[in-house]
């Protein structure tokens, strides 16, 4: 009896270590994700027909020369707001 608590207590101990390194590795990438910096820019609606016309051609090369990864881009279209009368 005496050996099967021991093998319980060693498997709710390896358990518990095991979700505390998950939780602290979740914390951590969550920080490092908060600390990049997130960027909206807002492009004519002209320009959102095309994903890849000039103007995001320009603004991917200018990122690239100050260093910024910006290997995701997202375009994100609002609804036209509407006036209430």
């Amino acid at each position: 009896m005496g050996v099967l608590i021991a093998i319980v207590a060693i498997l709710g101990g390896c358990f518990v270590a095991i979700v505390n390194r998950v939780l602290a590795h979740r914390e951590k990438m969550a920080e490092i994700e908060a600390r990049r910096p997130r960027v909206v820019l807002q492009i004519p609606e002209s320009s959102l027909a095309v994903p890849s016309d000039d103007l995001t051609e320009r603004i991917l090369e200018a990122c690239r020369a100050k260093g910024i990864d910006a290997d995701q881009l997202d375009l994100e279209v609002e609804a036209p707001r509407q006036l209430r009368p």
